[in-house]
This record gives structure tokens, C-alpha cells and sequence, in this order.
């Protein structure tokens, strides 16, 4: 027995409904990793010596919101620096250990000062942010980002700032969206960016 003629006449309708009315899948949000790694030179040619100082809390442009504070030797000259918070204390041991997989031998900052050598050791200020905002276009909140800034210079026999010479760069922004699970992006995006430390290279790559 045939259809009758208004069933075949409604069956397309009803499919073109239900195609309009179900809603579309939802697109799965990433935990990112966006770099820029610049180096004047080869790293086959950088000093093999390496000072870290502690890495720093900042805002979102790079300033600081922590100071150094000097650890004084018995004959009171400065044998190292330090801050009050752990958190960068622990940063700079896990850095110290990862330029040490690649090569480098880290230097306390008297035996720095004693090398008398001009631009015989990188010297590498590590910035950071905690995880702040990042908004959409409905003004809502999207994501959680941090932001990690590495400089990296060489100095003269007296360790004077004013002729430094600024050999790597490292930017970088992990971001995670909201409600996805993610331990301490701090140190996470630390160690990713000196993944790259003197790679001379871009890019954005997923850690998850």
C-alpha cells in the first residue's frame, strides 16, 4: 500500500527542521603554547657559562611586582640575589637544571663577578605573570593566560648595564580555557619557554 501523497509531501520539511533546530557540535578549546625565540647568533657560539638571577612576578607589559634583594658575602660584597617569594626561588633551581640539559654550566653571581672576562657568560632575567583574563568578543571570559619574558645578555669585565649586550629573547603565552583543568601554568610555561631557549624560532604548540 502506498504512502498517502501529504506524508511524502511533509517528510523533507520535517527533516529540514530537525537539521535546523539541533544545535552544532562545540569545538574543543586547547591548552596553547604561543612562543617567538630570537638569538643575534648561532647558539653552537654563546658561552657555555650561564648566571640566572631569580625570576620575577610582573604585570602583563613586563614590569616587575617583585624586587631582588642582595645576599652578601663575609667580605661584604654581593655573592648572589634572592626574592622573598618561593614560588621564584624554585623557578630559577628547575631553569638552572633544564639550560644544564642543554649544555650550560650555571655560575653563582660571585663567581660571575670573579670571571674578569667581557661577555663570557649569558646572564638571564626570567619575567612572568600569574594566569589573568583573557575576554571574548561578548566581553566574557574565554581563557586563563601567562605570559613568561626571557632576556638574555652579555656583559663587559665589570658587569656594567649600560654596555650590555641583549643575545636571546624568549615570549611566551600559554593559554587555557575556562573550566578546563591545568596544573601550575606558572612553571609549566617557564619550562616551555626555555625549551627554546636560543632556538630562533615561532610557533604555537598544544600541551595537552
Amino acid at each position: 500500500m502506498k504512502p498517502p501523497y501529504f506524508a511524502i509531501l511533509i517528510s523533507p520539511f520535517l527533516l529540514a527542521a530537525s537539521c535546523f533546530n539541533s544545535a552544532p557540535a562545540p569545538v574543543a578549546k586547547r591548552v596553547t603554547f604561543s612562543y617567538d625565540a630570537v638569538a643575534s647568533m648561532p647558539k653552537e657560539m654563546f658561552p657555555s657559562l650561564v648566571y640566572v638571577f631569580p625570576p620575577l612576578r610582573s604585570n602583563q607589559g613586563g614590569k616587575p611586582l617583585e624586587k631582588l634583594q642582595p645576599i652578601m658575602s663575609e667580605d661584604g660584597g654581593v655573592a648572589d640575589w634572592k626574592t622573598s617569594s618561593s614560588r621564584s626561588m624554585s623557578l630559577r633551581k628547575k631553569i638552572s637544571t633544564q639550560l644544564a640539559m642543554k649544555g650550560y654550566r650555571t655560575i653563582s653571581f660571585k663567581e660571575l663577578v670573579d670571571l674578569g672576562v667581557p661577555q663570557s657568560a649569558l646572564v638571564v632575567s626570567t619575567f612572568y605573570t600569574l594566569p589573568y583574563d583573557v575576554k571574548g568578543e561578548a566581553d566574557e571570559v574565554t581563557d586563563k593566560a601567562t605570559l613568561v619574558l626571557i632576556k638574555t645578555a652579555v656583559f663587559d669585565e665589570n658587569l656594567d648595564p649600560k654596555s650590555k649586550k641583549d643575545v636571546i629573547n624568549v615570549d611566551g603565552l600559554t593559554k587555557v580555557p575556562i573550566g578546563k583543568e591545568f596544573p601550575d601554568p606558572v612553571t609549566r610555561s617557564v619550562k616551555e619557554a626555555f625549551g627554546w631557549f636560543a632556538d630562533n624560532s615561532s610557533g604555537t604548540i598544544l600541551l595537552d
